[in-house]
């Protein structure tokens, strides 16, 4: 299992617009790394589901290249992708939004909902050192919960 200093950080994939099965690849990628980082299964899976989330808003928002990385921050970690906008989008409320089992929801938009509740509302966007934009989440360990 690889060891990952608390402030270290791993660079897990970087690609650019011409690269082909972007989807799987960056799914196997985290996938991989945070098995390898010790992260229980049932954390995993919905890691990649909000991470790809991230990065799907990236490819569709922005353009490359791209960087996904892993941080360690105390007992939990935290994704980033990187793009190559500096463009830092408002940040949605969820609280009170409304939804209701009975009411229809549209085909998209529903990405950032998926985020926020994997993450617990630790997630956001900020500039790099570079004028780039990270979209970030925290992603909980075990025991942190």
């Amino acid at each position: 299992m690889t060891q990952m200093r608390d402030g270290g950080q791993v660079l897990i994939w970087r690609w650019n617009d011409r690269t082909r099965h972007v989807a799987s690849q960056t799914r196997v990628a985290l996938w991989c790394a945070l098995h390898e980082l010790g992260i229980p299964d049932e954390t995993v899976g919905g890691a990649v589901m909000a991470a790809w989330e991230l990065t799907a808003n990236a490819l569709e928002h922005a353009r490359g290249p791209y960087e996904m990385r892993l941080l360690r921050k105390g007992p939990s970690f935290v994704f980033e992708i990187e793009d190559s906008d500096p463009f830092l989008p408002a940040l949605p409320s969820f609280r009170n939004s409304g939804v209701k089992a009975d009411t229809e929801l549209p085909e998209r938009g529903r990405g950032l909902l998926i985020v926020e509740a994997f993450a617990r509302g630790r997630w956001g966007f900020r500039l790099s050192e570079s004028e780039t934009k990270v979209a970030w989440m925290a992603i909980s360990t075990a025991s942190e919960d």
